[in-house]
Parts: C-alpha cells; sequence; structure tokens
C-alpha cells in the first residue's frame, strides 16, 4: 500500500467547483509553488476526500498503484500536466484571452478520452450519461474524467463568469464567486483574507 507524502496536509477545497479545486492542489502558485500532488497516493487522496472516488474505488486503485509503480507515476505525470493546462485555461479564460494553443490541446485530449464510451441510460427518473470503458489508463481514468468533464461545464457555460484571482498575489488560487455582489476578493478569507490583513496593519505601523 502507498502513503501520502504528507500525510498532514489537509485538503482544501474553497475552490468551489472540483476543477478549479484540483487547480488549487499546488500552494503559493503566485511564490514559491508548494507542490501537493508528489506521489500517485497523493492524487489519490486528493480523489476521495473531494468525493470524485469512493473508499472502496481508492483502496482498490491504491492495490493497483502498489502493483505496478510504474503506471502510477505516468498516471500521476499525467494529471500534473492536465492541471496546470487547466489552470492556465481557466485564468486566461476569466481574463478575456485566448488559451495558447498547446494548453488546450492537453486539455482537448482529457476531453476526448473523457467522453470515450459514453452512453444515455434509463433510470427511474429519466436518462443518465455513463460512462464505460474510459480513455487513459484504469489508475488515470476514474479521477481525471470527472475532472475534465467539471472543467468543460465550468468553461462552456456561464459559470466561468464567476470565477476569480485570489486578490493575494503569492496566493494566486482560483475561485467560484457564489457570493451575490460578486465581490469576493479571497480565495479563503481565513487565511489568504487574514494574512493580507496583517500586511496592511504593519505597513500602517511602520
Amino acid at each position: 500500500m502507498v502513503t501520502r507524502s504528507e500525510p498532514d496536509y489537509v485538503w482544501d477545497f474553497c475552490g468551489g467547483d472540483l476543477a478549479v479545486d484540483f487547480t488549487n492542489t499546488v500552494g503559493s502558485r503566485g511564490d514559491t509553488p508548494e507542490e501537493h500532488l508528489k506521489l500517485y497516493a497523493d492524487l489519490l487522496s486528493w480523489a476521495e476526500v473531494r468525493g470524485v472516488v469512493t473508499h472502496a474505488e481508492a483502496q482498490r486503485l491504491s492495490r493497483s498503484a502498489a502493483d505496478n509503480p510504474a503506471a502510477a507515476g505516468a498516471a500521476l505525470a499525467s494529471a500534473l500536466k492536465l492541471r496546470e493546462a487547466l489552470y492556465r485555461v481557466i485564468a486566461t479564460a476569466i481574463a478575456g484571452r485566448k488559451p495558447a494553443a498547446g494548453d488546450l490541446a492537453v486539455v482537448n485530449g482529457h476531453v476526448t478520452a473523457s467522453f470515450e464510451g459514453a452512453r444515455l441510460t434509463r433510470k427511474s427518473n429519466g436518462l443518465v450519461l455513463s460512462f464505460d470503458g474510459e480513455g487513459r489508463s484504469v489508475l488515470e481514468a476514474p479521477i481525471l474524467a470527472p475532472v475534465t468533464r467539471a472543467a468543460i461545464e465550468l468553461l462552456t457555460t456561464d459559470a466561468i463568469g464567476r470565477v476569480r484571482l485570489c486578490g493575494d498575489p503569492s496566493c494566486a488560487w482560483l475561485f467560484v464567486d457564489t457570493t451575490r455582489s460578486g465581490t469576493r476578493r479571497w480565495c479563503d478569507m481565513k487565511v489568504c483574507g487574514n494574512r493580507n490583513k496583517v500586511r496592511r496593519f504593519r505597513g500602517a505601523q511602520t
């Protein structure tokens, strides 16, 4: 069984959206980045806590990763590549700019894979979209396919107009502003908001 690289780190889901929370698995983006996805086990832990996979699925994937560390490493590398491209695509979208072709190509590669095996199935209350044999490796698809589908929903609807960049330049996390006024400044008031209050107070004392 694999173990997390930072057992005491608590995942932060202040982004308010699955795809956005995924991009926020790097701390201090605007300063000295702090990587929190160092192992496949970290990616798996994030996915379980975020509700992307169940505990039983996480246990199964953990065993598969332990049996095939090369595949686990490849899945992690793919996740990191998607995360960084997705961050830049979202950031450029909210700034009103066009995403770089390379970033869009990375995301589109996951878009294609995430809808392989898509089909409508009957449920008691109607029809739902189901997925069979999703693309990518068995260690990658259960986590990255839902993230990618969430990103599609975010980027192609009015929801993107609610995405903000944290007002703390050293943080640079993204978040969905759900306030009625649409004036939220910080990804997390308790962290970045308070930190900047302290900075302003200290500056006023000098």
